[in-house]
């Protein structure tokens, strides 16, 4: 079942999925998009500040995007995005993490009777565990029908 604007709020405070982060999988994003030394050198980053090779927060943000769409996303009648507010990534992922997402509407924008769609303020967490790895609002566009 789709779920248009007017239904949105059932998506509110809900966690879905798991995603097991791998050395190979951190190596080969950092490799093409982000390579700084602790993103794609283990030796390296061993004796840096974080004790481990870590994922760029561009690939956290990605690896959080799958879980979204999969867990909430792939079920509405999305139709984009306008963008992200706030997006802070308070801890870094490094490999054997299984991350889990968090999901809370924080507004919905119905927009006008000739809309075809509104805006929902959708917050967004993601955890590895105890911590906080990602943390979001995305402004998610809706159908109305």
């Amino acid at each position: 079942m789709t779920v248009f604007l007017d239904d949105i709020e059932r998506w509110d405070d809900e966690s879905y999925g798991t995603y097991a982060v791998t050395e190979a999988e951190i190596l080969e994003f950092a490799e093409q998009y982000d390579p700084q030394w602790f993103h794609t050198d283990p030796e390296r980053a061993a004796d840096s500040m974080y004790g481990d090779l870590i994922a760029s927060g561009w690939h956290t943000a990605s690896m959080s995007m799958r879980l979204f769409v999969d867990g909430f996303l792939s079920e509405t009648a999305s139709v984009g995005a306008k963008g992200l507010d706030r997006l802070r990534w308070p801890a870094p992922v490094v490999p054997g993490d299984e991350l889990t997402i968090h999901s809370s509407i924080h507004g919905v924008d119905e927009g006008d009777d000739t809309d075809e769609y509104g805006t929902v303020r959708w917050g967004v967490e993601t955890t590895a565990g105890d911590k906080t790895v990602l943390a979001l609002e995305a402004l998610v566009l809706v159908s109305t029908s």
